[in-house]
């Protein structure tokens, strides 16, 4: 076997110098390789500054967080109610969707029901409330044991799914309300009817509502997970276009402005939905983060407040017996 490489200490060894051909560099020479060196070394920090930031690896969540109102620890029978509640009302919105009740102009074709995007996004924000009633029935069982301890729950794949969908649904609610009346109604074509209501303004009423009572996290890194929805959505419209769908009215086309007749106004329109896509994830986010800034400021303000009560009362009566 070949002997083991020993490793030399040259800390003793005198400060060694950079050769070449059996040549000593000139010290000017010297001193530029020094500061090149020091260049590609600040290159490297600020890489890693960079890498940091953008790379950060966030501990996951924790699986309470998914069960728990804002306000309290525990789940009271109020939240209970309240999360099936949020779950019939996206449940009455596909109802209404599906059969178009509250149309004031049905057209009855229920095969074209899942080409839109509108009818995708109350898809996952049914499913997401179902999930999400599903998690606190749970937690409101397991709390009535005495030997439960919410810190021991652990983040499972239903938890991770819900958050997923939540998300998802959050931003895509949004984009959808601003979009459809901002660049897809038609007074000419569309009608302002309740069902028109429920599914382009119900649909971020319902997210707004649940992101401010939730403890549902938000990340800005997370904003993938909406765009990889789009950018299905995007490639069904390819796939739908070319197989020669029609939309509703029997245009070639499920949106007026989503038309791959014109490919390149088209991938515009696209791009541009993306990039709108990202900045609403980012305005849930500061969102997120004003409410989790607001419930922690409030929480101190009633603890010092409870802290202050505590701590008076026996002053006052020490003072009275003083008396």
């Amino acid at each position: 076997m070949p002997p083991k490489c020993k490793e030399v200490d040259d800390r003793a060894l005198p400060e060694r110098t950079s050769c070449i051909g059996d040549k000593i560099k000139d010290p000017l020479d010297l001193a530029a390789s020094t500061i090149g060196r020091q260049a590609m070394l600040n290159k490297f920090w600020s890489y890693e500054i960079l890498r940091k930031c953008f790379h950060k690896k966030t501990d996951p969540p924790h699986a309470r967080l998914f069960c728990e109102p804002k306000c309290q620890i525990h789940v009271a029978t109020w939240y209970l109610l309240y999360r099936w509640l949020i779950f019939i009302a996206w449940l009455g919105i596909i109802f209404c969707s599906l059969f178009e009740i509250g149309s004031y102009k049905p057209l009855h074709y229920w095969n074209k029901w899942a080409i839109y995007l509108t009818n995708w996004d109350l898809a996952l924000g049914t499913t997401q409330a179902f999930l999400g009633a599903l998690l606190v029935s749970k937690r409101w069982k397991l709390q009535k044991d005495v030997g439960f301890d919410p810190c021991e729950m652990k983040l499972t794949m239903l938890e991770r799914s819900y958050w997923f969908l939540y998300t998802v649904t959050s931003s895509l609610a949004v984009a959808v309300t601003v979009c459809y009346w901002t660049a897809v109604y038609n007074p000419e074509i569309h009608q302002i009817d309740p069902l028109n209501i429920m599914l382009h303004v119900c649909n971020s009423i319902l997210m707004i509502t649940d992101l401010c009572i939730t403890s549902i996290p938000f990340h800005v890194t997370n904003v993938w997970w909406c765009l990889i929805v789009v950018l299905f959505y995007i490639i069904f419209s390819i796939i739908y276009y070319t197989a020669g769908g029609l939309d509703k009215l029997g245009h070639h086309y499920i949106y007026r402005i989503l038309d791959w007749k014109k490919p390149g106004q088209t991938l515009l329109v696209c791009i541009g939905g993306l990039t709108f896509v990202i900045i609403v994830h980012f305005i849930m986010c500061l969102l997120g983060r004003f409410r989790d800034c607001l419930y922690t400021r409030v929480t101190k303000k009633m603890y010092k407040d409870s802290q202050t009560t505590r701590i008076d009362y026996p002053v006052t009566k020490k003072e009275a017996e003083i008396v």
